[in-house]
């Protein structure tokens, strides 16, 4: 029987594919909330705003080493007339982090303190209310809001958080990827032999390429065993990932126009096509789809279009699944080293080298 090829009909460009991906999947409400350990939350996105439940410092402190006034009995201290203060009536020797004893408002550093007989100092500058002092909430308020909804925890964040009595959060559920790698010539790098490898066999690496890049996304990822050229077993994967625990399926292969690419099939018998085939290079093979409402992409098998593709939809979309912003790339103008040849109605991603050659920055395209 001769095997049907896949054509490329009616291909979107970047900007229409993206828009069709992020008007069709409103996914921001299916990610569960999960309560983690503030210390565990390096990374992932709030769910709720976070409130603080007590203020820091909860107390008015010493900011330095000294003596703890109440400044009006200092007024008029001068080094032509020194002040005298007794130790455990009018003065009280704190160091940095004390609470400040009661009836005191401000601290004397302990360089500016004259020691004389015990238990009496001298000192010949006034302080003024609340010099030297941290006083209570400074840092944070109690009922303040610490951060908002949709907020990306970060390692600067658990101090305030535990500062401000708040020792668990509520965080979204990391979307959660299937990656199936497909393909008849692919072998997995856990059972390779270098010396028993075929002409024409692979080492699967995809896969786990895009499993780091979703897990940068703050994602989750499974990785399905490989799957040989079978279009039912392929059928078979995604049918039961999206009848399963998954957010977004990623057949990894087979989304060309060869006759042994079963993606478009697959996403077309289990759901609908949205886009097969988009205006860039590389990538442009990309497959987007819908099964029970998940969102299945063909990637392109090539691994520089499969990074272009996850980078130019799948991540976006799990960014927009957790209420975050799509990442951009930082820019810089450069000046190419030489023409380069673009093909009409193509947007393309070059992969360059840069350097510096006087003031300019220099691009140098790489294969």
């Amino acid at each position: 029987m001769k095997k049907k090829r896949n054509v490329y009909l009616k291909m979107k460009t970047l900007q229409e594919a993206k828009q069709i991906i992020f008007n069709q999947f409103q996914l921001s409400d299916r990610l569960k909330k999960e309560l983690v350990p503030v210390s565990d939350a390096v990374g992932r996105i709030l769910a709720d705003p976070v409130i603080a439940a007590t203020s820091s410092p909860g107390f008015h402190s010493a900011a330095m080493d000294g003596i703890a006034v109440h400044a009006p009995e200092t007024y008029g201290a001068s080094e032509a007339r020194p002040k005298t203060l007794s130790i455990g009536k009018d003065a009280f020797y704190v160091n940095t982090g004390h609470v400040l004893p009661s009836g005191t408002n401000a601290v004397i550093m302990i360089e500016k303190v004259i020691e004389q007989d015990p238990p009496h100092v001298v000192i010949e500058s006034p302080a003024y209310p609340w010099q030297n002092v941290r006083k209570t909430g400074e840092d944070i308020v109690a009922t303040e809001l610490l951060f908002p909804r949709n907020y990306e925890i970060t390692p600067y964040c658990i101090g305030a958080l535990l500062s401000g009595g708040i020792f668990s959060v509520t965080v979204k559920q990391k979307p959660n990827v299937l990656i199936i790698p497909t393909g008849s010539e692919l072998v997995d790098f856990r059972r390779a032999s270098l010396e028993k490898l075929q002409p024409g066999q692979i080492i699967e690496s995809n896969s786990l390429v895009l499993g780091k890049l979703t897990e940068s996304c703050n994602g989750s990822y499974q990785r399905h065993e490989i799957i040989k050229d079978d279009i039912a077993n392929i059928r078979q994967a995604v049918r039961e990932a999206v009848d399963g625990d998954f957010h977004m399926v990623l057949i990894v292969g087979g989304s060309s126009a060869g006759s042994e690419d079963y993606a478009k099939d697959v996403i077309a018998d289990l759901g609908q096509v949205l886009v097969h085939g988009v205006t860039i290079m590389p990538g442009k093979p990309v497959i987007i789809g819908e099964v029970n409402s998940i969102p299945v992409f063909g990637i392109p098998g090539y691994p520089v279009s499969a990074i272009i593709a996850f980078e130019q939809f799948v991540g976006p979309l799990l960014c927009r699944m957790l209420g975050q912003p799509e990442r951009e790339r930082n820019t810089v103008q450069v000046a190419p080293t030489r023409k380069i040849a673009s093909k009409l109605g193509v947007e393309e991603f070059l992969r360059v080298k840069l350097g510096v050659v006087g003031e300019r920055i220099v691009a140098t395209p790489s294969f």
